[in-house]
């Protein structure tokens, strides 16, 4: 029992899982949402988009009358169906143009704006029939069916609702100009439209609650999951970089305290810098245990002149073993020779004097 607990989804999405299930297209997204928004600014739009429309209308049905081709060849059937079509554009851009922007700016406002294209990538085992078949009978398609029949009930009542209180308008529309007429359809169309999409926006805000909670419970992780990802993140290349700084870091400030015990510096005299250590009781050759370049070497020649280690010029042999050793290396044997020399010269020249 305790191991089959310790793989319950327990603990809350990290991040990085977080961010990951957003390059694959997993984020929380009500699609009612959406259409509502959509739906009520096209509502509000409406009268400017249908007068555009209705003069476009007339402006090309006027246009056409004039202009009617006396041939019918394609290019002129074209010609003429361009120019009837022309001027109702302007009220056509218009609808299209709210739509457009009101469902980016609905989604983009819901997920942010993620470019991915792995959500659109071909994925062959949602081919497979008995995983259509446990889609259809999972808890979101029962979610889904049931949000459909409750919208289609209440859509249904308020149309009714809506027809039954203007039924003597209607009856009394006979008695009445055609263009009376239609401003009153008009106001009773609309009307009911707000009243639908007021409930739909409502619909919609409990159904996005919902669509955070259904993603944030599909991303639950289990504590083994979170353990494991803080493991990876830790061998990351940030991190891995970070950690390498601190260990050169470290290795330097033990460097210039190994400096202090160095018998020479070995320069070039000043690109290079190798301070060596012998001890001849413990060690059977020299050990390597400073050494650097430009920067570091100046400052290598720095410590060992305020602690008064020998520095020695001696450019081939600072070279070769700066090449040829690390920190803790013994001499190569190749080098013993002209090693030996600078010892030798130390200790009978510089320490004498000392």
């Amino acid at each position: 029992m305790a191991e089959q607990s310790g793989q319950e989804r327990t603990e809350e999405a990290t991040l990085k899982r977080r961010a990951d299930a957003r390059k694959k297209g997993t984020v929380a997204r009500s699609v009612d949402l959406t259409s509502s928004l959509v739906l009520i600014t096209l509502l509000m739009a409406m009268p400017m988009a249908v007068g555009l429309l209705g003069k476009g209308f007339v402006g090309g049905f006027t246009a056409g009358m004039r202009t009617m081709p006396a041939d019918a060849s394609p290019s002129s059937i074209l010609r003429y169906c361009y120019s009837v079509a022309h001027p109702c554009f302007a009220g056509v851009a218009v609808i299209l143009g709210v739509a457009l922007v009101l469902g980016v700016a609905s989604n983009v406002a819901q997920v942010g704006l993620v470019v991915s294209g792995e959500a659109l990538a071909p994925n062959f085992g949602k081919l497979n029939p008995l995983e259509g078949f446990k889609r259809l009978l999972s808890a979101n398609a029962i979610f889904d069916a049931g949000k459909a029949l409750l919208k289609s009930l209440l859509f249904g009542f308020l149309a009714y609702s809506a027809v039954a209180a203007s039924w003597g308008t209607l009856l009394g529309l006979g008695m009445v100009s055609a263009p009376a007429g239609l401003a009153a359809t008009g106001a009773i169309a609309r009307g009911m439209a707000f009243k639908v999409v007021a409930l739909w926006l409502g619909i919609a805000a409990v159904d996005y609650y919902f669509q955070r909670q259904r993603v944030n419970k599909m991303l639950r992780m289990t504590k083994e999951e979170v353990k494991q990802e803080m493991r990876q993140q830790e061998q990351s290349p940030e991190i891995r970089g970070a950690m390498s700084r601190k260990r050169r870091q470290m290795a330097r400030g033990r460097m210039m305290q190994n400096l202090l015990k160095a018998d020479v510096v070995i320069t070039n005299p000043t690109h290079y810098a190798v301070a060596l250590m012998y001890d001849r009781d413990k060690q059977t050759a020299p050990t390597v245990v400073a050494k650097g370049a430009d920067l570091l070497a100046a400052k290598i020649r720095e410590v060992a002149k305020e602690h008064s280690v020998p520095i020695v010029p001696n450019p081939p042999l600072a070279r070769a073993l700066y090449r040829q050793c690390e920190l803790g290396d013994i001499v190569p044997r190749e080098l013993f020779q002209p090693v030996a020399e600078v010892l030798a010269y130390v200790y009978k020249t510089i320490k004498k004097v000392r």
